[in-house]
């Protein structure tokens, strides 16, 4: 077997390249005298919750500046965005949890110089400020077996490190550290929503703790729906980030130069001057603009303010941009019917009063002796639900059509002090029922809805007083 010296000949010399190769710091870093082994540096040196900034500087890019304010994290330069703290976070974590597993001194000879090991210039430099400190890295090239080179600025040690920290600073898309929430701080708690598309606007407005319809017609506002469009603001997020820094032809490109939509919500928060405290508005912005290609509902935007534009998804509109109809309460009057003590129905048969007494309904002076005859208050307790519990199946923002209108019932409290007035019209055609309340917004049911509106529907003789 004459070609077996051959073959041990020729693992000896890959085992050597190997070894060779491992040796190198090209590739994973040259040995010294004193090796260091394991966490590169001690406990607390670097104080990952007291770190109030951090700055990544790649190669010849713009510088990133990242701040500190409790628990914000924000971009401040090259321009301003807020940051999903957790990843901003993690640089400083992966910081404090360096492996160093070799270490190597430069002497300037090739493969060993700086320059051969991407320190010089470094292809980032990691600073890390704290009240009382701070700490430079530079990043160098990575070798393999998931190794990487790192120097501490100012040192002239070399450490072979763990590649995770040159993942996240060198290679890793930025963009994706960034907060994707479109709204902060924004909600039920704000004070204006003023949303504008096309040619028609909006408007909500909360005084106290009520929410109400200001335009196209001021009205009340659908509980229901305003949990929505609540939920909506609170969880809207950006879909990804297109471009950051557009110019003005950029703008014209994305059809955010001229808006097809914009949404504004404006919050109010109290804010101490000294021994004062005063309450300032901030008013957050959205432009849409035009659909992302052909056959999308996607669309670019911007939150103004911040010079990114972004992709808005097709849920995230939709939440943020329901039909206007869609918000308005459904039911024909807002008054809570246990305020309700009596009733005035002009209808088509003439003027009907219907009065509480505890837990009976009266029909005042209509008794075969002229007295008061008491109603099945079961029938009267429907209608009141018709008026104030029933939703409708569609709304109409349009006048009230008074030629078409069959009755009226007015509501009143305690005092006999009118708590509100719901005027009704029905469709001959059709059969269809309007119910409004003076907003000029129609609360359409169906011919199958049943209206006692008579003397005769609460089952008061006709030949009554």
């Amino acid at each position: 077997m004459k070609w077996m010296p051959t073959i041990v000949v020729l693992v000896l010399a890959v085992l050597s390249l190997a070894a060779l190769l491992y040796l190198r710091p090209g590739d994973a870093g040259r040995p010294a005298g004193d090796v260091r082994r394991g966490p590169l540096f001690a406990a607390g040196q670097v104080p990952v919750d007291q770190i109030t900034g951090i700055t990544l500087k790649r190669g010849d890019d713009p510088a990133l500046v990242f701040q500190r304010e409790g628990d914000t994290w924000s971009q401040v330069e090259p321009f301003a965005y807020p940051m999903d703290p957790f990843s901003v976070r993690q640089l400083a974590v992966q910081v404090a949890q360096l492996d160093a597993v070799d270490e190597a001194q430069l002497d300037g000879e090739a493969g060993f110089s700086a320059a051969a090991l991407a320190l010089d210039p470094p292809e980032a430099v990691l600073t890390l400020q704290w009240p009382d400190g701070s700490l430079a890295l530079q990043l160098g090239r990575r070798g393999i077996a998931g190794r990487a080179y790192l120097r501490v600025q100012g040192e002239q040690t070399v450490h072979v490190v763990n590649q995770a920290l040159h993942d996240r600073a060198v290679e890793m898309d930025v963009r994706e550290w960034r907060d994707r929430r479109i709204f902060h701080g924004a909600g039920v708690e704000s004070d204006r929503i003023e949303r504008v598309e096309g040619g028609s606007r909006l408007v909500l407005e909360r005084e106290l703790r009520q929410w109400s319809v200001r335009e196209p017609v001021e009205t009340r506002l659908d509980p229901v729906a305003a949990d929505e469009i609540f939920h909506a603001v609170g969880n809207a997020q950006i879909g990804g980030f297109i471009l950051d820094e557009p110019d003005s032809t950029a703008l014209e490109r994305f059809g955010l130069a001229a808006p097809v939509a914009t949404f504004e919500i404006v919050t109010g928060r109290p804010a101490r001057e000294g021994e004062q405290i005063s309450r300032v508005t901030e008013t957050q912005r959205l432009l849409v603009g035009s659909t992302i290609g052909a056959g999308s509902l996607e669309r670019f935007g911007m939150i103004e303010g911040r010079p990114v534009v972004v992709r808005l998804t097709v849920p995230v509109l939709q939440a943020l941009f329901p039909p206007p109809q869609n918000l308005i309460d459904p039911t024909a009057s807002g008054v809570n019917p246990a305020d309700v003590m009596s009733l005035r129905i002009r209808g088509p048969e003439g003027e009907l009063v219907l009065r509480r007494d505890l837990e009976r309904w009266l029909a005042p002076n209509a008794g075969p002796d002229g007295g008061d005859l008491e109603l099945h208050a079961p029938h009267v307790q429907e209608l009141l639900d018709q008026l104030t519990d029933l939703r409708a199946p569609a709304v109409e923002i349009q006048v009230y059509p008074r030629d078409l209108e069959i009755a009226t019932i007015t509501m009143y409290g305690h005092g006999r002090r009118p708590l509100d007035t719901v005027r009704i019209a029905r469709e001959p055609d059709t059969g269809r029922w309007a119910l409004e309340n003076g907003d000029n917004v129609l609360r359409i049911f169906q011919d199958s809805l049943a209206m006692r509106l008579t003397p005769a529907d609460f089952g008061i003789p006709a030949d009554s007083p």
